[in-house]
């Protein structure tokens, strides 16, 4: 980092430390800790792009959360959310897509330490193993998840999530049948895959 830069930056994080502290306590009498909702894609050492971390970074960030942050499901910050109260700072890990890649690293590390987290699939990609669009448009097919895979992750406690068929981008106009495909098929392309109740969807491109 620039050394002008870095002096600034912890100048400014010593000027303004008394009121964060004042801030932060009192989020924490009110019990209004914030709760953020995290999304990965991929988590690889491998064919780096603009949608990966690497292995050591999405460890670092995972450690830094476990011992800062209550780690909790998409379910428990519904609940927290609806009363109104959160205790503590709270974070919700998610994966957008399905990477193959994720099996290697990611997936074991979370389940070791018991961190909840959400997997948002695109079925046509696990279904059928079409490498993603936006891949092959790099020159970079990279490897979905298969349907075994998710199988083995839904087995183990986490939840699955749909993600549309094909990974399209809801934001465009598009017939009313192809958004009913997308998001509907969807949840009934995983449920009937897995066996499991498909409860949560997550917009490609946002």
């Amino acid at each position: 980092m620039n050394p002008l830069k870095n002096l600034l930056l912890n100048a400014y994080y010593m000027a303004t430390l008394p009121v964060r502290r004042y801030a932060a306590a009192d989020r924490a009498a009110r019990q209004c800790e914030p709760i953020c909702v995290l999304f990965y894609h991929r988590v690889a050492d491998q064919h780096p792009n603009g949608w990966t971390i690497s292995t050591s970074g999405f460890k670092r960030q995972i450690d830094w959360l476990r011992h800062r942050c209550d780690l909790i499901s998409l379910a428990e910050a519904q609940e927290r959310v609806a009363c109104g109260k959160n205790e503590r700072p709270s974070a919700c890990i998610t994966f957008d897509d399905g990477y193959g890649d994720n099996m290697q690293f990611a997936m074991p590390y979370l389940l070791q330490h018991h961190v909840p987290f959400t997997y948002f699939v695109s079925t046509n990609h696990a279904l059928h193993g079409e490498p993603f669009p936006h891949d092959v448009a790099a020159g970079l097919p990279l490897r979905p998840n298969t349907i075994e895979e998710l199988r083995q992750l839904a087995a183990a406690g986490v939840e699955i999530g749909g993600h549309t068929r094909g990974h399209c981008d809801l934001g465009q106009s598009m017939p009313t049948q192809r958004l009913v495909s997308e998001i509907r098929g969807c949840k009934e392309d995983l449920e009937q895959a897995i066996d499991v109740v498909v409860q949560y969807f997550a917009f490609p491109y946002g």
